[in-house]
């Protein structure tokens, strides 16, 4: 298994209200993972949850957060590609960028997504 499967399959594990999120995008691909396409998904449902459930939210990023800090390359690029940098950007995606760790934050910094539109300064 490779290095984004296994990622796939811990972060379904931790958060299996997901599961139907990857047995959708697996039908799509006709069996196929594209781990990329795959967490654009799970940065949109977290960020559609943030409002009701954001408690639960909070642990997945918790646990992003931390996989992130240990993960190798492969998985802190697919999860600062595939999630972070698909979050909505400020002010939209305040709700859900407030509840970043810092490093996720600062990922969320680096790719422009705090950048306050209205005057141009980062949040």
């Amino acid at each position: 298994m490779n290095e984004e499967a296994d990622f796939t399959n811990r972060l379904v594990t931790a958060a299996p209200e997901l599961g139907s999120l990857l047995d959708e995008h697996l039908s799509d691909q006709e069996g196929e993972l594209l781990a990329y396409v795959l967490m654009s998904d799970v940065a949109r449902w977290l960020t559609a949850q943030c409002s009701s459930s954001p408690r639960r939210v909070q642990e997945i990023l918790s646990w992003l957060e931390t996989e992130y800090i240990d993960g190798n390359f492969d998985v802190r690029n697919l999860i600062d590609v595939g999630i972070v940098e698909m979050l909505p950007t400020m002010p939209d995606g305040a709700s859900i960028l407030d509840m970043l760790g810092p490093a996720l934050r600062a990922r969320a910094e680096v790719a422009g997504l705090l950048l306050d539109e209205a005057d141009g300064s980062t949040t």
